[in-house]
């Protein structure tokens, strides 16, 4: 079997190139909607088709719309130019949520594998950039779509009964809302997680300690009185495995004003695969319009390129010792 390289599509050469998305599907989920005075109920049952019903678009969709900003693509383009399948994604910055925007196979190169190599370049940015999900959107008649996305390990998120049209229960047409989780989960600390996470502060800041050649610094000094203190006048954010354990974490205080981030931790064996960045887009999800500011050492050459790259900049320097720097930096939302 041939092996199709996947390559990057350039707005430039593929913005508005049409994408006919036609199909045809054996069945359809049945979707019935009831309530009473204190309750609703969906109900989504597969059901086929008597003759395999042909879904042709009236309307094409097109790469790089102007309304998703800051998309992406990826496809797989013939000798002659011409397009054979490719999946698109845009960032929703305020949920900290990928979307797929598009994904296509054309008929020649369908059932080889291609939608789970164009779906894996996605599921490796959304760690990268440390995403908490990704969602897309197919339709309840779609149900060769909705059987591959499950092979993905996307979920039911919700429906949307009227999306595109009044109709859409009776034409067998709601749209799906799918959800793929990025684990490990972020999510609020409760009091009972605190000395757990004092522990992963203490190994995780062994290499901060390194740097310096010495154990005494902040992070290996605080107590549990300190961090409990911390937990009633500010927010503190665990991230879990998928065994409960706690393997990254981050903290915030806040005026009227600013937002002060903290001890933004991942233990050393889950380093250098995007939680920092998902751990900090995480507590910055909690305040709008304010101002964000942390610091770190400046021998803490990692930590600055990681929060410059999430938009922070240098504004100030403080000496705390001979040996010892604080850098200070900004985000202005």
């Amino acid at each position: 079997m041939k092996e199709f390289e996947i390559i990057p599509l350039s707005k430039d050469d593929w913005k508005d190139k049409p994408i006919m998305m036609n199909y045809t599907t054996e069945g359809y989920f049945d979707v019935r909607i009831s309530e009473s005075a204190d309750s609703f109920h969906i109900d989504m049952k597969k059901k086929e088709y008597e003759i395999p019903v042909a879904h042709t678009c009236d309307y094409p969709d097109y790469l790089f719309a102007d309304w998703w900003e800051g998309a992406q693509a990826w496809g797989i383009v013939s000798d002659d130019n011409k397009l054979l399948a490719c999946i698109e994604c845009c960032p929703e910055e305020w949920s900290n949520r990928l979307m797929v925007t598009e994904l296509w196979v054309s008929d020649e190169l369908q059932r080889q594998g291609i939608g789970t190599r164009l779906m894996n370049i996605v599921k490796e940015k959304a760690e990268k950039d440390g995403r908490r999900a990704i969602i897309l959107e197919t339709q309840s008649c779609n149900v060769r779509a909705i059987a591959f996305y499950k092979s993905q390990g996307f979920q039911m998120a919700g429906i949307d009964s009227c999306c595109y049209g009044n109709y859409d229960i009776r034409d067998h047409n709601v749209r799906f809302n799918l959800v793929y989780f990025i684990r490990p989960d972020i999510v609020r600390a409760q009091k009972e997680d605190l000395p757990e996470i004092l522990e992963l502060q203490y190994l995780a800041y062994q290499s901060e300690a390194a740097l310096f050649g010495s154990k005494d610094i902040p992070p290996l000094k605080e107590t549990l009185a300190e961090l409990e203190n911390e937990f009633e006048n500010g927010i503190i954010l665990k991230m879990v495995d998928d065994n409960g354990k706690i393997v990254g974490s981050v903290r915030s205080k806040s005026d009227e004003t600013t937002v002060y981030v903290g001890k933004l931790m991942v233990h050393p064996d889950f380093q250098k695969k995007g939680y920092g960045k998902k751990l900090l887009r995480e507590i910055e999800r909690f305040y709008l319009n304010k101002r964000f500011e942390l610091f770190t050492s400046t021998r803490s050459v990692d930590n600055i390129r990681l929060y410059e790259k999430m938009g922070y900049k240098k504004y100030k320097e403080e000496m705390i010792t001979d040996e010892l720097v604080f850098v200070y930096l900004e985000k202005k939302k």
